[in-house]
């Protein structure tokens, strides 16, 4: 059995004191794609958005491991530099930002090297 890349355990997430999620588990080994589907409302992305730490999702029970590291302690950028954020299938475009410019420097904060 290889080691997991990304653990959700019994996660209950609320949003303004409305519970969203119940009981989710979720396990993601390295090299494996998974595709979370369903209808609008079903809490897909308040699962990424608890995942990648947006503060106005709150964990109401449950832990989020990524390569065996608890996620919850972790603020928004830390979560980032380790890799995990949120990226919109049709990004905004900034004036006079190349996607190869805003990508390289991503890397180099991540790496800390150029």
């Amino acid at each position: 059995m290889s080691e997991q890349l990304l653990q959700v355990r019994n996660l209950s997430v609320s949003v303004e004191d409305k519970p969203i999620l119940h009981g989710i588990d979720l396990e993601v080994r390295p090299g494996e794609t998974h595709v979370l589907m369903g209808p609008n409302g079903a809490g897909k992305s308040t699962l990424g958005y608890t995942i990648m730490g947006s503060p106005r999702y709150e964990v109401t029970d449950g832990e989020i491991l990524f390569k065996g590291k608890e996620l919850l302690e972790e603020t928004a950028d830390q979560r980032a530099k380790d890799g995990i954020f949120l990226s919109f299938q049709n990004p905004l475009e900034v004036p006079g930002v190349s996607l190869r410019n805003f990508i390289r420097n991503a890397v180099e904060q991540r790496s800390g090297s150029r």
